[in-house]
Parts: structure tokens; C-alpha cells; sequence
């Protein structure tokens, strides 16, 4: 069965090679590498086109500067494959990711496999980590289930890249990323549940994330709140969308603890921007807490978030009793003192 990988690729010269090399050393043969130039400045181009040289399956597409969406999208529109995997440009994969989850999507007869963890690769020259997407006893291969307990209920499996999804589904729901937006794997991802009748579980890192300076997830957004504002919209339309009486046990209280969640860690980062004073930082994160559709939520279930470590589960529950009972300025204090040790 060919596999279609789809890598954009923008500014990432120093990491290109090694990413495409370990798409090459993959056990698994039959695939399909498809390198989508989003208009990079710098040689990351010409690599793109040397590869492709050296390499018959790899397939390159320049295109104008449109952003991460937009080079997954050209991608899922050019490939062939029974499957595809997204991966950035600057990540690699496990030597045999690909072979083990095609060998359980082909036993299980799914729509897709999700790996529960990950290696964090610390450019800085920290020891490698491993980090849980989610754990084994959330999963569950009804992916309605699986979207309101961890996508939404707890806000993980996020992440796009390193899942192998079934492409036939994919074109066939018209599932794109959206371009223009922040957390576009979010959005994705929820499309896919919506759309999909079974996942599968992979058990093992597929993916090997680079943590560096400057990479788009460790970048800080101004309007992050309207992407806030519009994952509850979408998180609301797909509820709406569910057979209430089959999924009415897992519904109460997971859109609204969402909210919560994304809206506070944004909190953070507005308080640890160091380009604004602190009283308009205070100002902006005050607002978002008086918002009508962050109230409502507060009224209906939001609820201490899941994290892993026991200090950002205790600053998560404080923060929540401290909104709810109109302690503003505090929250913003704390959210202040979490940004300086990097809480979440």
C-alpha cells in the first residue's frame, strides 16, 4: 500500500536533510515523498529539487508564500497514496513509524492510527524526552468519543504530523487544513473525527519533535483569542452535529473546560510579553476573562483541565475559583508568575 508523506518546507534548510533522510530510512518502502515549497528564501528550494534528483518517489512543489495550511493542502491535492503522513520540516520519524502503523490500520481496519507519545529533541543540547500526547486509557477507536474526551475534553492529540490517516477519507470529506489560522492541526483533526467510523492506537513515539527558537509553536500570536473564540465555535457545531442519547455521557462540560483551558494558557503569554507594560497585558487578559461566551462557559461546567504535572493542575483549579469569583487582577498576577517559570 503507498503511503503519501507530505513535508512544507519554509526556512528549514539546517533540518531538511535529516528530515527527508528519515522518510528515506523508513522500513516501510512503498511511499510517496511529496516536499511543498511555501515559497522559502532561503536554499531550502534547490535542496528540495537536489533531492528530488537523487530520488525518483520524492516530488517537489513550489509554490508562493501562503503559510502551513495552505503547503498541506497542495500536498494532500497531489498525492496518490492509501495513506498520508504530515511531517514538518524540521522533525524526523522513527525508523519503522510507518511500517507498524500501516500494519495496524491494515489488521484493525481503521481510519486512522494515533500515536500516545512523542520525543521532544531539544536543539539547546538537552537530553531527549518523551512526552504523552495522551495516555492509553483515554483512547478510544469510536473517534467521536475519542474527540470529546481528549481533543476537546482534555485538550490533547492536537498534533497532525506523525499520524498516519486514511487519504481516500480525507478527499472524500474535503478535510483541508484552514488557512490563515493558528492551531490549524486542531481544526483538522476535528474534521477528521467528524467524519471518520474508527481509529486505531499506536503505543510508541512515531515522531521525533525539535524544539528550537524561533519555530511557529514557540511563537507568540496577538489575536490568539479570536482562534480561542473560534475552536469553541467549532467544538459547539461539532457537538450539535452528534446523536445526543449515544454521546450524551461524554458531552457536559467538555467544550467549556476547553475554553478555559486555551483561553488561560493564552493568559500566560499575554502576561509574559515582555514588548507590552504589565498594566495593558492586565487590561487584555481581563477582557477576555469578562468575554460573554468565557462567562457563559464558567456557568456551564467548565472544569479544572487536564495536565500532566501536579503544579499545572493546581495553578489550572486555583486560577478557575480565582475567575469565577471575579478576582481578576489576581488571576493576571498568577498568570504573570506562571509565564516567568514557564508553567504550561
Amino acid at each position: 500500500m503507498l503511503v503519501s508523506v507530505v513535508i512544507p518546507v519554509y526556512k528549514t534548510e539546517k533540518y531538511l536533510q535529516k528530515c527527508v533522510s528519515s522518510i528515506i530510512r523508513q522500513t516501510y518502502k512503498p511511499l510517496e515523498i511529496i516536499l511543498v515549497d511555501d515559497g522559502s528564501p532561503d536554499n531550502a528550494p534547490a535542496m528540495c529539487d537536489a533531492l528530488a534528483a537523487e530520488h525518483e518517489n520524492i516530488t517537489v512543489i513550489h509554490k508562493e508564500n501562503g503559510g502551513l495550511s495552505t503547503a498541506r493542502n497542495a500536498g494532500i491535492d497531489k498525492a496518490t497514496g492509501k495513506y498520508i503522513v504530515f511531517l514538518d520540516s524540521d522533525d524526523t520519524l522513527g525508523e519503522t513509524a510507518i511500517a507498524d502503523m500501516v500494519e495496524i490500520i491494515e489488521k484493525e481496519q481503521s481510519d486512522a492510527v494515533f500515536p500516545n507519545s512523542y520525543i521532544k529533541v531539544f536543539e539547546n543540547g538537552e537530553n531527549d524526552m518523551t512526552a504523552q500526547h495522551f495516555t492509553k486509557e483515554m483512547f478510544s477507536s469510536d473517534p467521536k468519543v475519542f474527540a470529546l474526551e481528549v481533543l476537546i475534553g482534555k485538550g490533547r492529540a492536537r498534533r497532525s504530523t506523525a499520524v498516519l490517516y486514511n487519504l481516500d477519507l480525507i478527499k472524500k470529506a474535503n478535510i483541508r487544513y484552514l488557512a490563515g489560522r493558528i492551531s490549524e492541526d486542531f481544526f483538522f483533526n476535528l474534521d477528521f473525527f467528524a467524519a471518520a467510523e474508527k481509529i486505531s492506537l499506536y503505543e510508541k513515539p512515531s515522531l521525533y519533535n525539535l524544539k528550537r527558537a524561533g519555530s511557529i509553536s514557540s511563537s507568540y500570536y496577538e489575536n490568539f483569542f479570536d482562534t480561542v473564540l473560534e475552536m469553541d465555535e467549532q467544538v459547539e457545531a461539532f457537538i450539535a452535529s452528534l446523536q445526543e442519547d449515544k454521546y450524551k455521557d461524554h458531552i457536559p462540560g467538555r467544550r467549556e473546560t476547553l475554553l478555559y483551558r486555551n483561553l488561560l494558557i493564552f493568559a500566560i503569554n499575554v502576561m509574559g510579553d515582555k514588548h507590552t507594560s504589565y498594566k495593558a497585558r492586565r487590561k487584555k487578559c481581563t477582557e477576555m476573562f469578562c468575554h460573554p461566551r468565557f462567562q457563559d462557559c464558567l456557568q456551564n461546567g467548565a472544569a479544572t483541565p487536564f495536565f500532566e504535572g501536579k503544579f499545572q493542575r493546581m495553578y489550572m483549579g486555583l486560577s478557575l475559583k480565582l475567575i469565577r469569583a471575579k478576582l481578576y487582577r489576581l488571576t493576571c498576577f498568577l498568570a504573570f508568575i506562571a509565564a516567568k517559570i514557564n508553567t504550561v
